[in-house]
C-alpha cells in the first residue's frame, strides 16, 4: 500500500496518463480530420476565443487565423500530440517534451477560450478548459523530473566525496 501512496509513483501515472491522453488526441484529430465539422475544418474556421465564448456578451472572437498560419497547424498539431505524448509517456526528455506539451496545450486555450462554455458554472456543459489542469499536471511532471535529476547529482557527488575521503584516511 506504501508503493501506490508513494510520490514517485504518483507522478509516473499522471505523467503516463498524460502522455496517453496526447498521444490518442493525435490519432482521433488525424482520424476525425478532413469530415465536415473536423479537425482541419475547425482550424480553418474557428475564431480564436481566448476569453471563452458569451464572456462578455456580444464577443465573437477574432481570426480566423491566416491560412498560412491554420493548415501547418492544422496538419502538425496533432503529429506533435503523437510524437510528444509517446516521448512524454516514455518518460524521454521529460523537461522538453513537457515544455512543449505546455505551449501546444496553450495554443489550444487561446484558440477555445479559458472558459470556452461561456460560464464558470456547471450547466450541462464544458464549464472549465480542462487543458489548463493538463498544463499543471504537466509542470508538476517537470518539477519531479527536474527535482530527481538534482538529487541524483547530489548523490553522486556525496558517493564522489565519501569515496574521497575514506581511500584518504586510509592511505594515512
Amino acid at each position: 500500500m506504501k508503493y501506490l501512496l508513494n510520490l514517485r509513483t504518483a507522478v509516473t501515472v499522471n505523467r503516463v496518463m498524460m502522455g496517453v491522453f496526447f498521444f490518442l488526441s493525435g490519432i482521433a484529430n488525424y482520424l476525425n480530420f478532413s469530415i465536415p465539422k473536423g479537425f482541419y475544418h475547425t482550424v480553418l474556421t474557428q475564431k480564436l476565443q481566448i476569453i471563452g465564448h458569451g464572456i462578455p456578451p456580444g464577443w465573437e472572437g477574432i481570426g480566423p487565423l491566416p491560412w498560412l498560419i491554420a493548415i501547418p497547424y492544422a496538419w502538425l498539431l496533432p503529429l506533435a500530440e503523437i510524437v510528444l505524448g509517446a516521448l512524454f509517456a516514455l518518460n524521454y526528455w521529460v523537461r522538453w517534451t513537457g515544455l512543449l506539451l505546455i505551449l501546444m496545450t496553450f495554443s489550444i486555450i487561446l484558440a477555445f477560450g479559458i472558459v470556452p462554455a461561456g460560464s464558470l458554472f456547471p450547466n450541462g456543459a464544458e464549464s472549465f478548459n480542462k487543458n489548463i489542469l493538463f498544463m499543471t499536471l504537466i509542470w508538476m511532471c517537470i518539477a519531479y523530473e527536474a527535482h530527481e535529476q538534482r538529487m541524483s547529482r547530489r548523490r553522486e557527488q556525496a558517493a564522489a566525496d565519501y569515496t574521497l575521503t575514506s581511500s584518504g584516511t586510509s592511505e594515512q
